[in-house]
């Protein structure tokens, strides 16, 4: 019985061994198996980094870039590239919005009032425009005359301030590159050619071989198509101008300094496309 016992101890004794030789030898194989290309070798696999956002590009400014802003004046356009309306930002009873039928504007509604403003073409040209305050009642009346594309006169009759009527005539010279370097405005004292006074003359000169963005003539009057300057000035009487430029060549800062007082700061506007 002795002899038996002892067997059995034996027996026992060596299915333990053998059973721990087989898990340290499976974990040892575990181990040391090289991990497949790209896996890790242990653990879970790392998660994946986010993809940082896109850092937003700015369009570069060439010379389709449209004017949307200089200083506290603001233009907006609808997708055919039309200016739909002018506002100021300093100031918002200012300004209007244009009126399209079909490819022409045809009229302008004013801002802070009931004031409009409606066109008459001759092809596709301006030739008269009748502003109207209140029940349609005539403010103003415009008449334009031509020479190809260029506006070399204006003339018009206010009613703000006489029933009959007062008669001023502006006339507009250009240089050879097309650039508004004088116009001479004077008002009548009536309604009559006789009773026009000394006519007022603002000046232009110094102009930059850079385009001018301005999309329109700068009056008081949007007129279509119809440009006063093809560059920029250096000059308007005794305001002096300086400018900063785009690689395009497009006007990107504008400083006016007065002649008359050059130790006054000077005034600077930025100019703002889209």
């Amino acid at each position: 019985m002795k002899n038996i016992a002892m067997k059995l101890h034996q027996l026992v004794l060596f299915a333990g061994l053998s059973l721990s030789a087989f898990t340290f030898s499976s974990c040892d194989k575990e181990d040391i198996l090289p991990a497949a290309p790209g896996t890790p070798s242990t653990g879970s696999p790392s998660p994946s980094q986010p993809t940082p956002p896109a850092t937003p590009t700015t369009p570069p400014i060439t010379t389709n870039s449209l004017l949307k802003q200089l200083g506290t004046k603001t233009m907006t356009y609808d997708t055919q590239n039309r200016l739909v309306e002018v506002s100021y930002t300093d100031q918002p009873t200012l300004g209007y919005t244009v009126v399209y039928e079909g490819a022409k504007p045809v009229r302008l509604n004013f801002k802070g009032s009931d004031n409009f403003l409606r066109y008459t073409y001759e092809g596709d040209k301006v030739v008269e425009a009748v502003r109207y305050y209140g029940e349609n009642q005539v403010n103003y009346r415009y008449s334009f005359e031509y020479s190809g594309d260029k506006l070399v006169k204006k003339t018009t009759m206010s009613y703000a301030r006489s029933d009959g009527g007062k008669l001023g005539i502006a006339e507009y010279k250009y240089d050879a590159n097309g650039n508004l370097a004088e116009l001479a405005q004077a008002w009548s004292t009536d309604n009559s050619i006789e009773g026009l006074g000394t006519p007022t003359v603002i000046r232009w000169g110094d102009y930059d071989s850079k385009p001018n963005p301005m999309p329109y003539a700068e009056s008081e009057v949007y007129l279509p198509g119809v440009r006063l300057f093809e560059n920029n000035p250096g000059f308007r009487d005794h305001e002096l101008y300086s400018y900063t430029y785009h690689a395009s060549g497009m006007p990107k800062q504008r400083n006016t300094k007065l002649k008359s007082n050059p130790y006054v700061q000077d005034f600077i506007e930025t100019y703002v496309y889209q």
